[in-house]
């Protein structure tokens, strides 16, 4: 029941925030009238006054052009002058703020310049001031009429400057807080502003959330230059817009190449392929890099999370709908890794202690499936056997199985391990080749795990082994395994494009792993990125 009223609490101030303007404008003009009616009291007036307040509304909140919003403004004060002469309304101002207090403040509202609001304010004081001409001087307080008149006219022109200052200053904030909200490149809300929003959006009720991620665009900064790059990102931004037109949402830059994107869930079939739909529509789109070179298409990655648990926070939806984008990436783009092959052959046991994997922690889950493929390539460029080659790419799925026993909260941690956190990760190895042991792996599998952070100085664990007396395979999976840490992309991590991994690789050459292995992993490396 809490839950309920504190939604529509927030609901009603949004709306609140959202349409004070009208509410306030609304307000006026109903008092106005009220004060003229309790004035008068005839039901002939009642028409007319109603007819001037849809008009005044109409100018306000309808009429978008300027100029027929003055014409309204126009014909709406020549309508209650009419009123206020055919009724006789009384010009004496007995109460300070009065029906014609309102009804300047409703035309200052409206119009947005000076003329038309001063006309209005003016027009009472210039009635009483013709009472000075009146045929009988005797029954005229002149001290009151002027007074009262000069009174008016100071209201007007207080009013009228400070609801301008007021609007000036207003827009003034608008402006700073829109930027301090907003990315200055693509114009789209910037992180803090989305997350902020989105925890909003949450409390209402259901969302989803999306991640979009550019795949190689560090390859368009190096080809064409960052102003072609920016461009690009500016394209990008403006069409994600336009695909989720409609929609109640925000759409922001995560960062780099990627965006965000948050709608509320209304449990459509429309909302819930959202990520497929915008994933799909981007892969057939043409972006133009350069005036002189013919439009290109782009590969994008989408990933989506849905709130359905009362419980579940933006932190961790952000990180399911980042999980479920690399996995969409593993899946689109595993075929450029030159093996074709999805998964090992395993048991029944095998098969279900990767879905744990999975289950576990995503991320590690395509860790392993990258190493594999990265590891199988590598033995097939150094000419090894189609059996050795299987058996790089079994352990290259299972050499972090032994992560399944160790917390999720050291698996995912952002900033620098402890001592002993790093100690407890260590542990995977010796782990993994427990849990392995029942499976009846070969045995040069177990082996290449068991050693696979072995190092080329001798500097690795668990028995500082060096050179050629680390296993050829456990040379392999290294290689793999570290290039594919470096190049897998989470959210709230920096991370290495290929080259720059590659870079890394390479500068660990004959202290961290085999040179000759590195060499051969350089052209296989550059191999695919030439082809992709």
């Amino acid at each position: 029941m809490t839950q309920i009223s504190n939604n529509i609490l927030t609901r009603l101030s949004s709306f609140y925030k959202k349409y004070m303007s009208e509410i306030i404008y609304i307000s006026i003009l109903v008092v106005t009238s009220i004060l003229t009616l309790l004035e008068v009291k005839k039901i002939s007036l009642v028409f007319l006054q109603i007819l001037f307040i849809a008009i005044m509304i109409f100018a306000k909140i309808i009429t978008k052009k300027k100029s027929s919003r003055r014409i309204l403004s126009l014909f709406a004060f020549s309508l209650y002058a009419c009123i206020a002469h055919m009724y006789g309304l009384d010009y004496s101002f007995d109460l300070s703020i009065n029906k014609w207090s309102f009804l300047t403040a409703a035309f200052i509202i409206l119009d947005e310049g000076y003329l038309i609001s001063i006309l209005v304010g003016f027009y009472p004081a210039a009635r009483l001031l013709m009472m000075l001409f009146h045929p009988n001087p005797s029954i005229i307080n002149v001290g009151k009429i002027i007074g009262v008149a000069n009174g008016q006219i100071s209201f007007t022109i207080t009013a009228v400057i400070t609801y301008h200052l007021f609007r000036k200053l207003l827009g003034q904030r608008n402006l700073y807080l829109n930027l301090s909200n907003t990315d200055p490149l693509t114009g789209l809300a910037n992180l803090s502003h989305t997350i902020d929003s989105a925890k909003k959006m949450l409390r209402e009720g259901n969302i989803s959330l999306l991640l979009t991620d550019m795949d190689r665009f560090k390859q368009i900064n190096d080809t064409y230059g960052h102003m072609a790059g920016n461009k690009v990102l500016i394209d990008v931004s403006q069409f994600i817009l336009k695909e989720t037109e409609g929609l109640d949402r925000i759409v922001g830059r995560l960062g780099g190449d990627e965006f965000i994107i948050v709608v509320k869930n209304d449990g459509s079939k429309k909302i819930l392929d959202l990520g497929e739909k915008l994933m799909n529509s981007l892969k057939n789109k043409y972006f133009s890099i350069d005036p002189d070179i013919d439009p290109i298409t782009l590969s994008f990655s989408v990933g989506q999370a849905n709130s359905t648990d009362a419980d579940i926070d933006i932190e961790k939806l952000m990180h399911k709908a980042d999980v479920n984008m690399f996995y969409n990436k593993y899946k689109n783009h595993r075929s450029n890794m030159l093996v074709d092959k999805h998964k090992p052959s395993l048991s029944k046991e095998g098969s279900e202690l990767l879905n744990v994997l999975a289950e576990k922690d995503m991320y590690t889950y395509i860790h392993s499936a990258y190493t594999a493929q990265y590891a199988a390539a590598l033995g097939k460029e150094l000419g090894f056997s189609n059996d050795k080659v299987e058996i790089l790419f079994t352990a290259g799925w299972l050499h972090d199985v032994g992560k399944v026993l160790i917390s999720n909260d050291i698996i995912r941690k952002s900033s620098s391990l402890t001592d002993d956190e790093y100690g407890l990760i260590k542990k995977h190895v010796s782990y993994g080749i427990n849990i392995l042991h029942d499976l009846s792996l070969p045995e040069e599998v177990m082996t290449c795990i068991k050693y696979h952070h072995e190092h080329w100085d001798g500097s690795g664990y668990p028995k500082k082994l060096s050179q050629k007396n680390i296993p050829p395979e456990a040379r392999v999976l290294q290689i793999a395994d570290s290039y594919s840490a470096m190049i897998i992309k989470r959210v709230y991590r920096n991370v290495l494009t290929p080259e720059e991994a590659l870079e890394e690789i390479k500068k660990n050459s004959g202290k961290q792993f085999d040179p000759e292995y590195v060499n051969a992993f350089e052209s296989l490396v550059r191999g695919i990125s030439k082809a992709v």
